[in-house]
């Protein structure tokens, strides 16, 4: 306890509040006492306008390291800078702005310049300014049903037709501790929508029906009950057809100005309608950017990616964060229990494809995202026609990242790579959580994959420390001590590297931030490695082309027999009528 460990300030403590109670008219007493947990406190009383009133100042274990509070020891609301009814004081001396040498005596006198300051006289209330700005989390602490204003939906009100309604689509998510948050998707019928949210991703709720109405102003709009709502409806021109299921048992309202608006959800309650109001969570006026404007470049921008485990699924999220759209997802594994300790996905996945519960996952962390998945073991026993199939799909990315660690996998995204000329990024995590790779690959800058990772290879087996990483899913057994098995940090730290390196590649193409092409990361010491996050850059050799030239005599051979081929099959056609 901190009078243990301090008993000069205890010693200063006591009798500071001491001298004050002697100096102090209006400190009646000040007793010391040990609350339950061995927690030093003072009971005393305070006059305010010939009034006694009963507080106790209680040191934290903390102290003089965090601020005493000052609460009433009869539970009364007497102030209107209180947490709550018999709640702690907001004094002058706050956590946001402790100094360890205030002390309890200096917290006591300014209890006593609050209360007195906003009770002057017996007969006179007063203002005393507030120091204190509840953040949005403080004001929302309370408030279990919430709604979202955004920017876009803020700009299409303010050009609606004052005095009209229109009818829309809400969207609500049911969070933790029992909150609720509604927002507009949309306006105008669901099929044919005019205005659509897009800075928030729709998730698999499809919304209900509603209605927005468009006033002049909502100065002076207070609803309670369902009457006021309906007098305001009534009131309203609809634009278009209004929500009218006559067995609905429930509904929102939006009810909207030029710069406001206010969200009401009536429901039938033993045959009564009732009104829930809903709080405004105002988010028109946040102007911080989240990402550089330039990454809007990558909305337009497909990446395909083979293998969702734990690496390839972090590396999909975050790409997807960072403004990626349109995605490629190649994996044929299932989500399992023990995945759960390094995957991206959850719970509630379980027993799902990956690619499956990625696409919904990449759904719910970025709007407007397209998804084509294949649940395909790309170099496994599969068809020649899926194979066929999915790597026609690969061609068509901007970008493809190889994350299985496996080389079959790793020949079929090159050979893609290289014929459809697109950049290509390969990863893996060292078994063993040791590190990891990552190398970048673009067409007529660094050499083609194959050549690359025969490079890659080499290096490897240039540093003459053997590696004994054997095991499956990221574990190391060895002959003596513990296996090593890469985490979920471990495999993150290499996801990010990642993710950023594709990054560079969708918004810079031919230019980089990396100065080189490729990089091994320790982070353990272990191999190479002389200590965690120990970096060593690899750079590629020119080897190679990426699209192999074709003689004009080899591609007119080729165009004179696919011809013939033509000629035959018309020929064919002919003689059997078909």
């Amino acid at each position: 306890m901190w009078f243990i460990h301090n008993p000069e300030r205890l010693k200063t403590e006591v009798t500071g509040i001491e001298a004050l109670r002697a100096s102090a008219p209006w400190l009646a007493v000040a007793t010391p006492r040990m609350m339950k947990g061995l927690q030093f406190a003072v009971d005393f009383d305070m006059a305010v306008n010939g009034e006694a009133l009963p507080f106790t100042l209680t040191y934290p274990a903390f102290f003089p390291e965090t601020p005493p509070s000052v609460l009433p020891r009869d539970g009364r609301h007497y102030s209107s800078h209180q947490w709550g009814h018999g709640g702690e004081l907001c004094l002058e001396y706050r956590t946001d702005n402790w100094d360890p040498a205030v002390t309890g005596a200096m917290m006591i006198e300014s209890a006593h310049r609050l209360l007195s300051g906003e009770q002057p006289a017996l007969d006179r209330r007063a203002v005393v300014p507030s120091a204190h700005q509840a953040s949005l989390g403080q004001q929302l602490r309370s408030a279990s049903c919430r709604a979202f204003l955004t920017p876009g939906l803020r700009d299409y009100i303010a050009a609606l037709e004052a005095g009209a309604g229109y009818p829309c689509n809400i969207v609500e998510t049911h969070g933790p501790r029992r909150t609720w948050t509604a927002y507009v998707a949309s306006i105008g019928p669901v099929s044919a929508p005019v205005w659509q949210e897009d800075s928030i991703p729709p998730g698999d709720s499809q919304g209900s029906p509603g209605l927005l109405v468009r006033l002049p102003s909502l100065d002076g709009v207070a609803v309670s009950e369902q009457e006021q709502l309906e007098r305001i409806v009534t009131a309203t021109a609809i634009q278009g057809q209004a929500p009218t299921d006559d067995n609905a048992t429930s509904r929102f309202t939006v009810l909207a100005d030029a710069t406001s608006a206010q969200f009401h959800f009536s429901f039938l309650h033993k045959g009564t309608w009732k009104v829930l109001h809903y709080r405004t969570i105002d988010l028109s006026n946040e102007t911080g950017a989240r990402l550089p404007d330039f990454y809007a470049a990558m909305a337009g921008k497909k990446v395909g990616i083979v293998g969702c485990g734990s690496l390839g699924s972090k590396i999909a999220a975050s790409l997807a964060r960072s403004g990626v759209r349109q995605f490629v997802l190649i994996d044929d594994d299932i989500l399992k229990p023990g995945n759960l300790a390094r995957n991206e996905l959850a719970a509630e996945s379980l027993g799902s494809h990956k690619v499956d519960a990625l696409e919904e996952r990449l759904r719910a962390v970025a709007p407007n995202v397209t998804v084509e998945v294949w649940r395909v073991d790309l170099g496994g026993q599969e068809s020649s026609g899926s194979t066929a199939t999915i790597l026609d799909a690969l061609a068509e990315c901007n970008l493809l990242i190889d994350a299985t660690a496996d080389p079959q996998a790793f020949n079929f995204v090159a050979s893609v790579a290289r014929r459809a000329r697109s950049p290509m990024i390969w990863a893996e995590v060292y078994a063993g959580g040791i590190g990891g790779f990552v190398a970048r690959l673009r067409p007529g800058i660094e050499p083609p994959p194959h050549a690359a990772r025969r490079q890659y290879l080499a290096w490897c087996r240039s540093q003459g420390v053997p590696w004994h990483g054997q095991g499956n899913d990221y574990d190391v057994h060895r002959d003596a001590g513990p296996p090593l098995i890469a985490d979920d940090a471990d495999v993150a730290v290499i996801a990010a590297h990642t993710s950023r390196m594709a990054v560079d590649v969708l918004v810079r193409r031919d230019t980089s931030i990396f100065p080189h092409p490729a990089y091994v990361i320790g982070l353990a010491a272990d191999w190479v490695f002389d200590e965690p996050f120990d970096t060593r850059p690899i750079d590629f050799a020119a080897e190679d082309e990426w699209q192999l030239p074709v003689s004009g005599e080899h591609a007119g051979a080729a165009l004179e027999y696919v011809v013939s081929l033509l000629d035959k099959a018309a020929d064919d056609a002919d003689r059997t009528g078909t």
